[in-house]
């Protein structure tokens, strides 16, 4: 009985730490951050614990791109080395079709494929700042660094309980998207329509990252680098 009891007391100062959060801080990893942080965009993907963006990074160095993600004002939909491995997977597999012992490897995208990385990152790279007061739920059309290119960013209510919702609670959490579209959408604009013939359609998985240069949006680790189909 005094188990129970303990684990209920327990449970209810949980609960109650949550909801005393400020707004404007966040959890990841299981800890909670202030969303403002005093450095660049750059330093703080440099400044991951879990060296989750090392292998971006060392792109973004070779392909002397730095200032592009450090350009205040902008929003960096950011990629992590997760998407990275997942593009080189893709890349290994069409080279074996040609001859099944080839490889192709961080050092083959810095040989053979800086030109394309440096034109690719402008895709991930809003030029304004885009925060939770300037996101809808169906979506807003923006245009992106690479030239002619436009995404749609939503931010949505999710009932999926993998993302945190609970029917217990009364609010509904919300993700943001982030939809790079392959060519021009007719309004109206409803995000989760957009067919993926359209667009590639990408959950973020930690947003609203305000660095002194720029937003800051983490793209999931599932998401392959250059929105390969």
């Amino acid at each position: 009985m005094k188990k129970i009891i303990h684990t209920t007391v327990l449970f209810g100062a949980l609960v109650m730490f949550f909801c005393s959060c400020k707004r404007d801080d966040y959890f990841i990893g299981g800890s909670k951050h202030n969303a403002k942080v005093d450095m660049t965009t750059y330093d703080y993907l440099k400044s991951n614990s879990q060296g989750l963006f090392d292998t971006l990074l060392l792109l973004v160095d070779a392909a002397g791109v730095k200032e592009k993600i450090n350009k205040p004002g902008i929003s960096f939909f950011a990629p992590t080395d997760y998407s990275i491995n997942g593009y080189l997977n893709k890349r290994v597999a069409e080279e074996q079709n040609i001859d099944p012992f080839r490889k192709w490897t961080i050092d083959s995208m810095i040989k053979y494929e800086l030109p394309k990385f440096r034109d690719s990152i402008d895709a991930y790279i809003v030029g304004e700042s885009i925060d939770y007061s300037t996101m809808t739920q169906n979506g807003k059309l923006f245009g992106t660094m690479l030239p002619g290119s436009q995404v749609v960013v939503s931010y949505e209510e999710t009932r999926d309980p993998a993302l945190g919702y609970n029917p217990n609670v009364s609010t509904i959490p919300r993700i943001v998207y982030y939809t790079f579209l392959f060519g021009p959408i007719v309004p109206p604009i409803v995000a989760q329509n957009i067919p993926s013939t359209l667009g590639k359609r990408e959950r973020v998985q930690t947003s609203g990252i305000q660095s002194n240069s720029g937003m800051i949006h983490v793209l999931n680790n599932q998401h392959t680098l250059f929105f390969r189909k």
